[in-house]
């Protein structure tokens, strides 16, 4: 494993600011709970909100925390690590000129902070794939952190088309694109990334043995297929049969896809030897269940189509995925992450002493649990449909979280 003081300080600042939009992202929620009474495809305002959490959290957490995991996960170093701060600071102005514009409808700082978005995102993501031309076993993480990133870049052309459009007005199925734009990012890179990522780290984490080849192979077929076949859906008008089978098709392969992920997760949690319940295990369980009820949610819509006024289904199906599931598993991994680059930022610097500091510091227990309970309870608030409940319990929640991480070895 290579690491050096710039990749553990940049993976650290990510983190940390990741966990400032948290709760930017659910006070903004509470103010403007009304806004989800419109339908979401034609509601900016929520478009805004979508990205605060995706981009500011999701994305920004991947992104630091990639930093450090794939040369643990593939033995790789980082093809361009003079890339780390230029990236992160593009990124993050980027980012907040694209959500301000969008929340405003100020089509100029749609079209500017998109550009700026792709541009500083596209070259992560290449320094990302340059760094696996050095991978020397092409096992699922391989393949599966390969496909991933190649969907990123996909996801990002699509959101640039997007952002464009708003200021050229340029002609496009807005439904068609966007729900393209959703899939690839959120199926085809944030899944298949923890996927990829789980096969190797849950593993190390829980001593367990690293599922049959079969499974895996099945799963990365199925999903693959189900994203590709809902993007070729869009070359077909909404109403004609090869739009409807190549949708429906892809609807359920990607379904049954995340289904047969989830039962290979818990197979291999099941059977880890490390039995002893952490904080850690409880939100990757909480998420996995949260994925299995959005997926047969979705599954069911995908059988029942289009209920006029049902709009609210597309809210719950995509909090519960991205928060319930994404959301979760990330903020999981961050009580064994954050601790980990830590230790490794005292060791580098060789502060005697503090190492059991560190560890000192994580015994109480009982805090993190409150946090869970918050977040566990705001989430079955925003599947009864208690937004605003939902948003205040989540935002304490957050509150809470980033000033117990950040109290780790401050």
């Amino acid at each position: 494993m290579n690491t050096t003081d710039s990749s553990i300080e940049i993976s650290l600042r990510h983190i940390k600011t990741a966990l400032i939009f948290l709760p930017v992202f659910f006070i903004v929620m509470f103010f403007d709970s009304k806004s989800f009474a419109p339908y979401f495809f034609m509601n900016l305002k929520i478009v805004a909100l979508t990205h605060i959490f995706t981009l500011g959290f999701l994305l920004m957490v991947i992104m630091g925390a990639s930093y450090m995991l794939l040369p643990v996960a593939l033995g790789v170093k980082i093809a361009y690590e003079k890339l780390f701060y230029p990236v992160y600071y593009s990124y993050l102005a980027s980012l907040l000129i694209f959500v301000i514009g969008m929340y405003y409808f100020i089509s100029f700082m749609i079209a500017a902070g998109g550009i700026l978005l792709f541009v500083s995102v596209l070259i992560y993501n290449l320094n990302i794939l340059l760094s696996l031309k050095k991978v020397k076993k092409w096992d699922y993480t391989a393949i599966g952190i390969a496909f991933a990133y190649s969907y990123l870049f996909i996801g990002l052309s699509i959101g640039l088309y997007l952002a464009l459009s708003f200021y050229f007005k340029i002609g496009f199925n807005i439904f068609n694109i966007l729900q393209d734009h959703i899939y690839v990012m959120f199926t085809g890179f944030a899944i298949m990334l923890f996927m990829a990522i789980s096969y190797r780290l849950l593993p190390m984490f829980y001593m367990t043995k690293t599922p049959g080849g079969l499974y895996w192979k099945s799963d990365l077929i199925a999903v693959n297929a189900g994203i590709l076949a809902i993007l070729a859906s869009s070359f077909f008008r909404n109403m004609s049969a090869a739009y409807f089978y190549l949708n429906g098709a892809g609807g359920w392969l990607l379904g049954l896809g995340i289904l047969l992920y989830c039962f290979i997760f818990l197979n291999l949690m099941i059977k880890r030897l490390k039995k002893k319940l952490d904080i850690t295990t409880f939100y990757l369980f909480a998420g996995i269940a949260l994925l299995i009820f959005a997926t047969f949610t979705g599954l069911f819509f995908n059988m029942s189509g289009w209920i006029h006024g049902a709009f609210f289904v597309y809210y719950l199906l995509g909090f519960t995925a991205l928060f319930g599931f994404a959301g979760m598993v990330i903020i999981g991994f961050l009580h064994k992450i954050y601790p980990f680059l830590i230790s490794l930022k005292v060791f580098e610097k060789a502060k005697k002493g503090a190492y059991g500091k560190l560890f000192s510091d994580l015994k109480n227990k009982y805090f993190e649990y409150i946090i869970f309970i918050l977040f566990i309870a705001g989430s079955v608030l925003w599947i009864f449909y208690l937004i605003q409940i939902a948003a205040a319990v989540l935002f304490i929640a957050s509150v809470m979280l980033l000033f117990h991480i950040l109290s780790i070895g401050w």
